[in-house]
């Protein structure tokens, strides 16, 4: 594949990925993806997904890419929206530098390669260190998800529950090669 026809193939997906984002908010009843003001009635501002800059980090995103995601749609009182977000802004330092460790690495590690001076060595170590953030990425975003479940009532942990069974049974066996796993 050329470069122009790489680049090109890019862009098809960021415009199709782009459509597909504006169709979902076109819903009846659709929650916006993108970051709202924090007065607005639909939820809590930050929890917005997307790429493009704006609030929550450089990426239009909270801390971790999609935020919350099992939020969107929730009726969240202003107190559950303000607890959420210091949450969430608690661990926005280190998400970022997570989320920049991420980055350098894989730079570093492409860098390499396509300068014809692959190093057994060095591919090691920089693999090594990409491996290190995405699990503490992860991890980050795993502890934040249980204690934001753990702001929502008991009724909006059940909705979340049976958004994320009818996600998974939507799955073809197989598809994602994960298991579904139990919501509280």
């Amino acid at each position: 594949m050329t470069a122009v026809t790489s680049r090109l193939a890019g862009i098809a997906a960021g415009l199709l990925l782009s459509c597909a984002a504006l169709a979902q908010t076109a819903a009846p009843g659709a929650v916006p993806l993108s970051p709202m003001p924090p007065m607005s009635p639909h939820g809590p501002g930050m929890m917005g997904r997307g790429p493009g800059p704006g609030p929550g980090g450089p990426h239009g995103m909270g801390p971790h890419p999609g935020g919350a995601f099992f939020l969107h749609g929730l009726k969240l009182s202003e107190e559950q929206r303000d607890k959420i977000f210091a949450i969430e802004y608690a661990q926005m330092p280190e998400a970022r530098e997570q989320h920049k460790a991420i980055e350098h690495a894989r730079r570093d590690l492409h860098q390499m390669v396509v300068s014809g001076q692959y190093d057994e060595a060095r591919a090691r170590t920089l693999t090594e260190s990409l491996g290190r953030a995405v699990a503490r990425e992860a991890q980050l975003r795993a502890q934040a998800g249980a204690k934001i479940m753990q702001v929502l009532t008991p009724e909006q942990r059940k909705q979340v529950g049976e958004r994320e069974a009818q996600r998974v049974a939507e799955i073809e066996p197989g598809e994602s090669g994960l298991e579904p796993v139990p919501m509280m």
